[in-house]
Parts: structure tokens; C-alpha cells; sequence
């Protein structure tokens, strides 16, 4: 409470703000009716609808091998000790063994990402249709929930509310919000008022950067307001939307981004990446355009600042550019970006950014982000170390993070969940294909279901087949995103050819019958990557969208010029794997997401 005591605006008088907000607006009921004429009049519009959890489904290939290694991992984690810490905190019988790390009463922030375990498995659940995944939300909705009514401070130890409020509050919520939509759990529903109530007397009246700060509170109040729009459509309550609207970063982030002021330098990365996410929400509920255009803008500044695995660096900071900071970073140890915690943000953004605007451009760099950034995360063990940072400096090693359940074990879960709902999207009248895995999507539609079916070994080969298994009444058209770093690519219908070009959505209309066959062709060039503008000799190695990396690098081979990708030839039997001769030496360069404890070298001089 002592970060209330010296704010600008008392809790009394924000909660007296909310009260007249949802006084003039009125409390729409919860009727499923009401909700669709709120949010028929409220949000903005969408070049393209993502689909919902359940109506894509993974069939094969890397990102499925992920994906179902990571739905396991979770799905054994034990119940009793997930909710211990919050069971203590209510004086309730708490079984079973202590998480250790930052999760317990005494850790950096107790009961943390509690909240992601539960949305993740439900997101998990709604996709794949398993029913102990769902058994398992419900059963842990049931322990926090009961824990929660016998606590009287809703924080599971003092460093939760003295430092995170809103953060934990945040995951609380997520958690509640997809246990009610995508498990069914109706007790998470009647949790959301009373969970929010309990915590907002700990939560900042005022919205604050947390830019500059060095000690705690770390408010990060600006992260409210996506899941505070959901609660809202749930709860029929409009004091949820005008709180939402509350939290919004307008001054320091949206208002100067909208206006093309680029405002990332020094920015707390991941914290403000994800409140993006709630100026997505913002523009679907309000359909005010200032918040579109700052996503659009934010992305725009936030390219020079990438490696080439798509993520942002160094360490937690977005950095001044044209300065040379990332061929810097790699000789020190913010050779690093978060992972997955930016990974998560950075992909919702993408998936936002390609709803409004159905361009291709941004499945070009979900593409990215995804294969290099959360599938090459380092598999968490059973004990909580889970990876935390992605290392592009010299002889690197992917290594966990120093204590166990930090924030990045929540957000793993959650991206990985969120790999299907990247692959297609979909208007009115047609299918986009936005990114090429093993899968089948189920899109419902006035004139009649249509399913269709992807066949891809895809990034290990270059062929997508994709067939038409239920057509519906036929009359729809296919889009398929040709990214902008392909060369050569073709695409057939039936057999005939269609004409296809970088960088554009390769759209085929006709009136579709079973069993009609699309085979697209996209070859993936080795090319490089500079680090920066001032560095253009210092680059990394693609194949496509994948980062590769060089294989147990030896000392002083970041002294060493290498002709990339010239000097790149395939590995004999190996469709992923090529070496250089390098003085005498084979290095051999493989997919990043391939590495596992093995030492490897991302960025090279080249001739």
C-alpha cells in the first residue's frame, strides 16, 4: 500500500472516476445478445478474423513436435504444488512439495505466472479437444478459487503486491478469462469481479512508464487494460471497459507512436511490447484509429532493433538506433534478448497488426519470431529452470534462467498454445494461408463448413500441399502469404500454374470442389543478415525465415573473415545441416531451434 500513499489520485477517487464512467455508460447485461450489440458498435475493424482455438489443429512437423512436448510438460506439473503457495497464503491445508524460485511466499514474485499455467492449458484443451487438459483447468480454477475466498490479501506473499500488483493481477485474470471461455469453467466467470476487487486496493490509481525506475513498485499498470476488455465483454460490466480505458498508456506510448515520434529508446521491452496488446483490444473496443496506427508504427520502429531470429535486444531495452548498440551488445553480456516473454508479445503483436491489415508483411515476422525465437527455446526440466534469455554472443550457450519459475515459464506456455492461431486467417469470403505447417483448419461459414488440409515438411523442405477436404458451396477464395525473401517460388492448382510474387498474398478464386489440390513451391535462399546499419559485415546466416548458427566455435573465430553464404555446401544426406571451410576447419551451420546444450556462434565477418 505504500505506493497509494504517494500517488496523485486516491483509490477512493479513481473508484468514484470508474463509478461515473459506468454510470453514464450504463451495465449492459450479460446476455450473449448484449454482448454481440456492445461489440458490433464498439470495435474497429478487421481486414482479417483470426480463428478460434479448436478450429486449427496440428498434424505434424517441427512446430507440432514443440508444441506437443510443451502441452505435456504442463500437464504433468502437480496441482497440489501449483496452488500450495496460495493455500498457504489463505491458512488453508497445503499439500505437496514448495515450487522454490521466484513462485514461493518468499520468492521475487510469489504465485507469479500461476494465472499463464491455467490460460495456456486452457488454450491447449480448447485445441486439441482433450479432456484431461480441461479437468486439470477446472481442478486448479476450483483450489485457487477457494484459496481466494478464505484469503484476505489476494497476494500470495508481500514482494507479489509490493512489486508486481498489476503484472500478477494481469495473469490472475488471463487465466480466469480463458478458463471461462475455453474450458467452460463458469466458476472462473464468477471469480473474475471478486479476484479484481481483492486486488485493485494494492494497484497504482495512475498509470505509470515504468522507464527509470530502479526499485520497486515496477507498476505496469499499462498492462491491464487487453484482459480488462475481455472481462468486460464477459461480464456485461462496463466499470471494466472504463478501467481499462483508465490504464491505457495514451501519454507515454500510444499518443507519441500514433503521431510517428519513434519513443522505443530506453523503453522496457517486453512490458511495453505486451501493452501493445492492449492498444490492439483498444481499437477493437473503442474503434478509435490513433491505436491501429501505433501498432503500425511501433513495429515500423522496432525492425532495426531486431537480430535476425526476430527478437529485440540487448537484455530488457529497446536501444537508440543507427548507433551501432547490437554489434556492441555482442561483446558484452547483453548479447541477449527476453525469450519467451518478448517471443509472446512480439508474436500477438504480429497477429494484431495482421488483422487489421491482412498484410503479408507480418506473418513474415511471426514466421521469424516463431521458428527463432520460442521453438528454439531451450526445453524446461522438471524442477523449474526454464530459458529466460537468448544468447547471440560468442561461444554461447542457451542456458536457464539463474532462478527457477521465473516470468518466462508462464509466457511459454501461452505462445506455445497461441502456434496455431497464427497459421490462418480469414475473411468473409476467403482463407488465408498465413504460415505453412502440418495442420487442418475447420472454417465455418454461411455457405457451408470448409476444411482443408496442409501436407509440409516445411522448413526442412520447400514443398506445401494443401488440399480441399470439405469445399462448403465452393464459392471462396485461397490466400496464400509468398514471403518477401523467397526467389523462384511457383504455385499449382490442380496442375495448372499460377503466377506467384514476393512479398504478396498469392490469391486463387474459384469455385473450390473436394479433393482439389494447391501445390505451392518455396524455395528458401542462404542469405545473410548485417546486426545493424553501421555494421554490415557482421551478419548472420538464413535459410528462409530460420536463423542458423556455427556448431562448437573455436576461439578466435569471431576474428576470422568467412564468405557467407557462398562458402555455405549441404551436409551429404542432410536437408537442414551445411559446413564452410573455414582455414582447414569444417564449421557446420544448423537451424537454431535444432540447438540444444551444444556451444554455437550466431553473428560472423563476412567477406
Amino acid at each position: 500500500m505504500t505506493g497509494l500513499k504517494k500517488a496523485d489520485v486516491s483509490r477512493r477517487e479513481f473508484v468514484h472516476c470508474v463509478a461515473c464512467a459506468t454510470a453514464v455508460a450504463g451495465s449492459l447485461a450479460a446476455s450473449p445478445m448484449a454482448l454481440a450489440a456492445q461489440q458490433a458498435v464498439l470495435r474497429g475493424k478487421e481486414a482479417v478474423h483470426e480463428f478460434p482455438y479448436g478450429a486449427v489443429r496440428l498434424t505434424g512437423g517441427r512446430i507440432k513436435q514443440h508444441y506437443d512436448h510443451i502441452a505435456a510438460h504442463y500437464l504433468a506439473l502437480d496441482n497440489d504444488r501449483l496452488l500450495k503457495v496460495f493455500r498457504q497464503n489463505a491458512g488453508l491445508p497445503a499439500p505437496g512439495p514448495d515450487m522454490g524460485g521466484w513462485y514461493d511466499a518468499d520468492g521475487f514474485v510469489p504465485g507469479l505466472a500461476f494465472g499463464q499455467y491455467v490460460s495456456g492449458l486452457a488454450r491447449i484443451g480448447a485445441t486439441t479437444g482433450d479432456k484431461a487438459v480441461h479437468a486439470k483447468v477446472a481442478a486448479l480454477v476450483d483450489g485457487f478459487g477457494k484459496a481466494m475466498i478464505a484469503a484476505k490479501n489476494p497476494y500470495a506473499g508481500p514482494k507479489a503486491q509490493e512489486q508486481w500488483a498489476a503484472y500478477v493481477m494481469d495473469k490472475y485474470v488471463v487465466g480466469l478469462v480463458d478458463a471461462y471461455r475455453l474450458s467452460g469453467v463458469e466458476q472462473a466467470k464468477t471469480l473474475l469481479p471478486m479476484i479484481i476487487d481483492k486486488c485493485m486496493p494494492y494497484i497504482s490509481p495512475v498509470s505509470r512508464d515504468r522507464v527509470g525506475k530502479v526499485d520497486p513498485p515496477y507498476d505496469e499498470t499499462y498492462v491491464l487494460p487487453e484482459n480488462l476488455f475481455h472481462v468486460a465483454d464477459i461480464t456485461g460490466d462496463d466499470k471494466y471497459r472504463a478501467m481499462a480505458v483508465h490504464y491505457l498508456l495514451n501519454k507515454e506510448w500510444f499518443d507519441p507512436l500514433a503521431a510517428g515520434q519513434d519513443v522505443l529508446p530506453t523503453k522496457h521491452a517486453y512490458s511495453h511490447t505486451i501493452a501493445l496488446s492492449s492498444g490492439g483490444q483498444a481499437y477493437l473496443h473503442l474503434g478509435d484509429p490513433k491505436y491501429r496506427k501505433a501498432l503500425e508504427n511501433a513495429w515500423t520502429f522496432m525492425e532495426p532493433q531486431r537480430f535476425a531470429s526476430g527478437g529485440w535486444g540487448p537484455e530488457e531495452q529497446f536501444v537508440p538506433l543507427h548507433q551501432g548498440k547490437l554489434a556492441a551488445s555482442l561483446k558484452s553480456s547483453k548479447a541477449h534478448f527476453e525469450t519467451p516473454c518478448g517471443s509472446f508479445a512480439d508474436m500477438k503483436l504480429a497477429r494484431y497488426l495482421t488483422r487489421f491489415t491482412g498484410a503479408p508483411v507480418y506473418g513474415d515476422g511471426l514466421e521469424r519470431t516463431l521458428y527463432n525465437t520460442m521453438l528454439a527455446t531451450r526445453l524446461p526440466d522438471s524442477d523449474g529452470d526454464y530459458p529466460y534469455y537468448s544468447n547471440y554472443g560468442g561461444d554461447a550457450e542457451k542456458l536457464y534462467y539463474q532462478k527457477k519459475w521465473p516470468c518466462c515459464s508462464g509466457t511459454l506456455v501461452q505462445g506455445v498454445a497461441d502456434y496455431v492461431q497464427g497459421l490462418y486467417f480469414h475473411d468473409d469470403n476467403a482463407l488465408m494461408v498465413n504460415m505453412y505447417a502440418g495442420s487442418e483448419v475447420r472454417w465455418d461459414r454461411p455457405g457451408g463448413a470448409v476444411e482443408v488440409v496442409q501436407e509440409t515438411d516445411y522448413p526442412a523442405t520447400d514443398h506445401i500441399r494443401l488440399t480441399v477436404r470439405k469445399p462448403g458451396n465452393g464459392r471462396f477464395a485461397l490466400k496464400l502469404r509468398i514471403p518477401a525473401w523467397t526467389k523462384g517460388a511457383s504455385l499449382r492448382v490442380n496442375g495448372a500454374p499460377q503466377a506467384v510474387a514476393p512479398g504478396t498474398l498469392a490469391t486463387v478464386s474459384r469455385t473450390w470442389k473436394a479433393g482439389d489440390v494447391v501445390e505451392l513451391t518455396l524455395p528458401q535462399p542462404l542469405r545473410t543478415l548485417p546486426i545493424d546499419d553501421q555494421n554490415p559485415n557482421l551478419a548472420a546466416v538464413m535459410r528462409g525465415a530460420v536463423m542458423y548458427v556455427g556448431l562448437n566455435p573455436w576461439a578466435g573465430i569471431g576474428d576470422q573473415t568467412i564468405a557467407l553464404p557462398a562458402a555455405l555446401e549441404p551436409m551429404p544426406g542432410q536437408n537442414q545441416s551445411y559446413r564452410a571451410q573455414v582455414e582447414g576447419r569444417d564449421l557446420v551451420f544448423v537451424p537454431y531451434f535444432n540447438v540444444d546444450t551444444e556451444r554455437y556462434n550466431t553473428y560472423f565477418k563476412t567477406a
